[in-house]
C-alpha cells in the first residue's frame, strides 16, 4: 500500500513570505514545503489557513497580516480577494513596476543568459479603469435568485458577484449591475454563459454568447438596452466567425494616437492592446527605440490591424506587415486607406509555418524588424530574421520567459546583441506585464 498525504490542519498559522510567483501569490516555506498565499507580500509575516478544494493544493489564504512591508495599501475594490481579476491590488504600483523589472531581468540572465546594456525606464499608463478587452461570465444564480456578471472567482469555478469594477474601462464598468438585471429578464438567460467586451474611444461594443436561438422578445430586450445605454450589441450563436451586429445600425469602434496622429478602426474581437493609455507610450518608445529613417524600409511581423505599422510608416520609406489573420490583414489595409498612407502592404501568412522563399516579402531584405508575437515567442522566425539583412530587431512580448528564450538564440547563436529591455504596465494591479527589447547587430556578423 502506497504512504497516505498527510492530512491538513485547518488551524490558523503563521509564516513569514519571502517573494512572490508569477500569479502575484506570496511564497514562504511552511512544514517543509513551499506554500502559495494569497494576499501575502514578500518580507511580510501573516497569519494564514491552509485552503481545501479542488485547484487550491498547496495554498493557502492570508487571515492577518502581523508585519506589513510598507509597499502595501489597501485594495480599491470590494471584490479584492474574491475575484480572480487583480491580484496584486494590494501592492503600490511602484512597488508593482520593481516586481515585474525584476522578474524580466532575472528571466533575461536565467533562461536567456544575456543582460541588457541599458535597462529601460518602465512604462506606465493608466493604473484605474484601463481595460477595454475582456470576457464577463454570466451564471443564472437560482440560489440566489438573480443573474451573475462578472470575472471568475479564484477557483475559477464560480462566477464572482460583483457590482463594480476598478480595471474595466469607465463605458462597461458601471453596466455590471444594469446587465444583471438585463439578462435576470431575459427568457433565454441560462443559455447565455458570456459578454466580450471591447471598447474604443468613447465606445463600448458588448458580445453576448448564446448556446440556443434568442428569441423575438429578448432580442427588442437587447436593443432597447443598446439604445439606452449607447452600446454596441453583437450576438455570437457559435465560433467567432459567427458574430454579427445586432444593434445599432452603423456601429463601428475606434481609437486615435496623437504622436503620429492616426485613427483605427476595429472589430469587437480584433487583437487590441488592452490599456490605450499605455499603447501610445508604446508606440512612441517603440519609434525612438528603431529610429525608422526615410532611407528605410522596416517589417513588422505579428502586425494586427497595423497598430505599430502605420506609426513607422510616418517615418520610414517603406513597411511590410505581416500577420497570420486574413481578416486582421484586410483590417489593416482598410486603416491604412483611412489614414492616407500608402508606403505600407500587409501579407496574410501563418509565421509559425516557417519562413522560406515563397513570396516576394520573404525573398527580400530590411533594414529593421520589429515584432510583437503570442506568447508562444517567435523561436521559429529568428534564424530568417538574422538572415534578411535588419540591423535593428525590436521584440515586444506578452511572455518575458518567451523574450527571454528568443534573447538567448538572437546573442549567442545569430550575432545580435540585447542593446536594451524594460517592463511596460500593460496589466495594473496584476502580475502580467509587456516587455519591450531591442537587439542590435554585432559589428563584422553577417547571416
Amino acid at each position: 500500500m502506497g504512504r497516505s498525504r498527510k492530512k491538513l490542519s485547518d488551524q490558523p498559522f503563521e509564516i513569514e513570505v519571502e517573494s512572490l510567483d508569477a500569479k502575484g501569490l506570496g511564497l514562504a516555506e511552511h512544514e517543509g514545503k513551499t506554500l502559495k498565499v494569497y494576499d501575502a507580500l514578500p518580507g511580510e509575516r501573516v497569519r494564514a489557513r491552509y485552503l481545501f478544494g479542488r485547484g487550491f493544493r498547496g495554498k493557502a489564504e492570508t487571515l492577518d497580516v502581523l508585519r506589513p512591508t510598507g509597499d502595501r495599501v489597501e485594495a480599491r475594490c470590494p471584490h479584492f480577494g474574491v475575484c480572480s481579476a487583480c491580484s496584486l491590488q494590494h501592492l503600490s504600483v511602484a512597488a508593482q513596476l520593481d516586481h515585474k523589472l525584476a522578474a524580466l531581468l532575472m528571466q533575461l540572465r536565467e533562461i536567456g543568459k544575456v543582460e541588457p546594456g541599458v535597462v529601460y525606464p518602465p512604462l506606465d499608463g493608466p493604473a484605474w479603469n484601463y481595460r477595454r478587452k475582456a470576457r464577463l461570465s454570466v451564471r443564472d444564480v437560482r440560489g440566489k435568485e438573480r443573474v451573475l456578471v462578472g470575472f471568475r472567482e479564484r477557483n475559477g469555478r464560480f462566477v464572482a458577484d460583483m457590482d463594480q469594477c476598478h480595471i474595466l474601462r469607465d463605458e462597461v464598468a458601471g453596466l455590471l449591475p444594469v446587465l444583471a438585471d438585463l439578462l435576470g429578464g431575459m427568457e433565454g438567460k441560462a443559455e447565455i454563459p458570456q459578454i466580450e467586451v471591447a471598447c474604443g474611444d468613447g465606445q463600448c461594443a458588448l458580445i453576448f454568447r448564446h448556446l440556443a436561438e434568442i428569441s423575438t422578445a429578448d432580442q427588442q430586450r437587447l436593443c432597447e438596452f443598446s439604445a439606452l445605454h449607447g452600446v454596441g450589441l453583437y450576438l455570437q450563436p457559435g465560433g467567432p466567425e459567427t458574430v454579427h451586429l445586432l444593434a445599432p445600425d452603423g456601429f463601428r469602434l475606434t481609437y486615435c494616437i496623437e504622436d503620429p496622429a492616426l485613427r483605427f478602426e476595429f472589430e469587437p474581437l480584433d487583437f487590441l492592446q488592452v490599456n490605450g493609455g499605455l499603447n501610445q507610450k508604446m508606440i512612441t518608445r517603440a519609434l525612438e527605440l528603431l529610429e525608422p529613417q526615410t532611407s528605410e524600409n522596416v517589417l513588422d511581423l505579428f502586425c494586427g490591424l497595423g497598430n505599430f505599422t502605420l506609426p513607422l510608416a510616418t517615418r520610414a520609406a517603406s513597411v511590410t506587415g505581416v500577420e497570420g489573420s486574413e481578416k486582421m490583414v484586410e483590417r489593416a489595409r482598410e486603416n491604412a486607406v483611412l489614414n492616407s498612407i500608402e508606403n505600407v502592404v500587409f501579407h496574410d501568412a501563418d509565421l509559425y509555418l516557417g519562413v522560406g522563399k515563397q513570396s516576394p516579402w520573404q525573398a527580400a531584405k530590411f533594414d529593421k524588424v520589429l515584432l510583437d508575437p503570442p506568447r508562444t515567442g517567435a523561436s521559429e522566425l529568428l534564424p530568417w530574421i538574422a538572415a534578411c539583412g535588419a540591423g535593428k530587431v525590436l521584440y515586444i512580448s506578452c511572455n518575458p520567459e518567451t523574450l527571454a528564450r528568443d534573447a538567448g538564440v538572437l546573442v549567442h547563436t545569430l550575432g545580435f546583441r540585447l542593446s536594451g529591455a524594460g517592463i511596460m504596465n500593460m496589466f495594473p494591479h496584476t502580475p502580467h506585464s509587456e516587455a519591450i527589447a531591442l537587439f542590435e547587430r554585432v559589428d563584422g556578423i553577417t547571416q
